[in-house]
């Protein structure tokens, strides 16, 4: 019982005064992480290690894969002078898919990884906020490669590179810009200890990639994707009753424009970022062998100050529940989860003054086998 308190404690300790969702981060990355609220990182259990934590594949023999597909719904709007003024922006489906593979009795394996963990679609039109931010799109997809190494059986590390293929669009007014980079590269490490047959500590940091969009005529531009850390903490409460907390941290402040020079979409879109801090929590039920129900709830701080607010990356307040189950039949893994995600109203001023009211909704479903 003293062990609980220690972890509850942890996180009333962790948790912000004030949480915003994440500048343009889209973190649906498997159906089992987000039933927990993305609180994976010290359990990494199945393929989608390779997003949360590769060095969880140490502790899944075999050859390891999962597909899978989010399905998001968002209402966005901001109440200015003259009515409300709707966010046209239709999230798309992204899609992940992940193969591990970890030989029997060896110590070393090897991780592969394609996600979508950047994404904005917003489209405010040329006659709100002076056109200023008449549309913003990015989809950034990742492609991760690890290798894996158990140091011994309680203990394991990962090394990865990261590529990154990136789509952007931002209209200003009469200004067009339109552009794709497919030639940009980070890294990430990680790491998971178990020390106890009932405890378990992971750890992942990444770094963040310089994405140089070249649209052509219509210019360039840049876009900082930002460094991020995560930590992780897991108990077993009972054989079926699993509780985890995990920290986040995201270096957004790197992050000062999305300007376009040169050709005929030439723009200036200054950004006043900010680093941002994370808690989610989760919670797993092993009803029966093989069958889990997962419930998770988090809070994620925002980039987006108030002062210097900027409509193309309109983010809030966040609150998000989620839930999930999973179940294997004839050797192949199902996974689905929802998860809610509430922002209380913000008031901005300046350019892009207005109250921003937003909702997200998420389902997400994973297949995976082990072979």
């Amino acid at each position: 019982m003293k062990r609980i308190y220690i972890l509850i404690m942890a996180l009333c300790l962790l948790l912000p005064g004030e949480t915003r969702a994440a500048a343009f981060a889209q973190p649906d990355l498997s159906a089992s992480g987000i039933g927990l609220s993305n609180a994976f990182t010290a359990l990494a259990d199945d393929a989608s290690a390779m997003a949360y934590n590769p060095a969880g594949i140490a502790w899944q023999d075999g050859v390891g894969t999962m597909i899978g597909v989010s399905i998001p719904y968002r209402d966005s709007s901001s109440v200015i002078t003259g009515g409300t003024a709707p966010d046209g922006g239709v999230p798309p489906k992204v899609t992940h898919f992940y193969l591990n593979w970890m030989p029997l009795d060896s110590n070393f394996g090897v991780g592969f990884g394609v996600n979508t963990p950047y994404e904005i679609e917003s489209i405010w039109g040329d006659t709100v906020f002076g056109g200023a931010a008449s549309k913003t799109s990015l989809l950034t997809y990742r492609t991760s490669l690890d290798g894996i190494y158990a140091i011994n059986s309680s203990m394991a590390v990962a090394l990865g590179v990261d590529w990154y293929y990136s789509k952007l669009e931002l209209k200003n007014g009469a200004a067009n810009f339109s552009g794709s980079d497919y030639g940009s590269f980070g890294g990430h490490v990680s790491w998971l200890w178990r020390p106890m047959p009932a405890w378990s500590l992971g750890a992942m940091f990444r770094y963040g990639s310089k994405l140089s969009i070249d649209g052509g005529g219509t210019g360039s531009a840049n876009v900082q994707l930002p460094n991020e850390a995560r930590i992780g903490l897991g108990y077993n409460l009972t054989d079926g009753l699993r509780l985890e907390v995990d920290g986040a941290w995201t270096g957004w402040s790197d992050l000062k424009s999305m300007n376009v020079t040169g050709g005929t979409g030439a723009q200036t879109n200054t950004l006043t970022l900010q680093d941002t801090f994370g808690v989610m929590t989760g919670i797993t039920w092993t009803w029966r062998e093989n069958t889990q129900f997962r419930f998770g709830y988090a809070f994620d701080q925002g980039a987006n100050k108030e002062a210097g607010f900027n409509a193309r990356l309109a983010d809030g307040n966040n609150h998000r529940v989620s839930i999930g189950a999973g179940g294997e039949m004839f050797g192949v893994r199902a996974d689905v989860a929802y998860a809610y995600t509430y922002f209380p109203d913000v008031t901005a001023t300046g350019t892009f003054a207005g109250t921003y009211r937003d909702r997200k909704q998420v389902i997400v479903f994973s297949i995976g086998k082990t072979f």
